[in-house]
């Protein structure tokens, strides 16, 4: 049996008419990504630590990020991926981060440094940039369409 770990994905998204944040009409939200280093640019996440709820690893990626995460709890898309070159599997819960607009949007804009210490950069991307993370798309959709596939208590 393979040990795989679960990592906690949080999903932060810009609407394109924040006055409407569910309305696609104009075009796909735009998802916030973060970048260590050279390393490629993906969804800010965190290893599930032993014995951590799900809701405090997210805690954790807001906090870096220097966010707060909305009051509904809610995993927008699971994931799993096997092992793969050297790397353990993963189990991957995709977590509503909400959404910001306007000075909040700014705040977390551009290729500014993380709030974290350390060397991540952020951007927000294109909703088609993320066609190689599955679960990122199902979790957009979600989250655009207010389901609430699991909600955390």
């Amino acid at each position: 049996m393979s040990t795989h770990g679960v990592r906690v994905t949080l999903l932060v998204w810009k609407p394109v008419n924040a006055d409407a944040p569910g309305d696609v009409a104009a075009g796909w939200p735009q998802v916030l990504q973060v970048r260590d280093g050279a390393g490629p640019w993906q969804a800010p996440s965190v290893v599930l630590r032993g014995g951590e709820l799900v809701m405090g690893a997210a805690e954790r990626v807001a906090y870096a990020l220097g966010l707060t995460l909305p009051n509904v709890h809610r995993v927008l898309a699971v994931d799993q991926r096997p092992a793969a070159r050297g790397r353990p599997g993963e189990v991957v819960l995709v977590v509503d981060g909400g959404w910001v607009a306007g000075e909040d949007a700014e705040v977390t804009g551009g290729a500014n440094s993380c709030a974290h210490p350390g060397r991540h950069r952020r951007r927000w991307a294109d909703a088609d940039a993320l066609a190689d993370d599955r679960e990122l798309v199902v979790a957009l959709g979600a989250a655009v369409a207010k389901l609430p596939p699991f909600v955390l208590g």
